[in-house]
């Protein structure tokens, strides 16, 4: 899976959300905000291939978690962007 084409991060009052690019009439009702770390899963990850045991390596080798938390967190990020039609799978 990765991460759907025409989607950027941006800025927008002090909190990073998700805007889709070039589109008109979006939605604004439904907001997507992300915390530093999945910032950095977004940045870090752009549009390349990935799934969960990717995104935890990603985790562990960049904060300080063990392996089992790392899937979990990761799941639960790979489910968030599912359930936010973001992924492309």
């Amino acid at each position: 899976m990765k991460i759907k084409h025409g989607y950027k991060i941006r800025n927008i009052a002090g909190e990073n959300v998700i805007v889709a690019i070039g589109k008109l009439n979006v939605n604004l009702t439904k907001v997507i905000s992300l915390n530093p770390t999945s910032v950095w899963l977004w940045e870090k990850l752009g549009n390349e291939e990935f799934d969960a045991v990717k995104i935890s390596e990603l985790l562990v080798s960049n904060y300080n978690v063990d392996r089992d938390t790392a899937i979990a967190d990761a799941e639960a990020w790979i489910s968030s962007l599912r359930k936010a039609e973001l992924l492309e799978e």
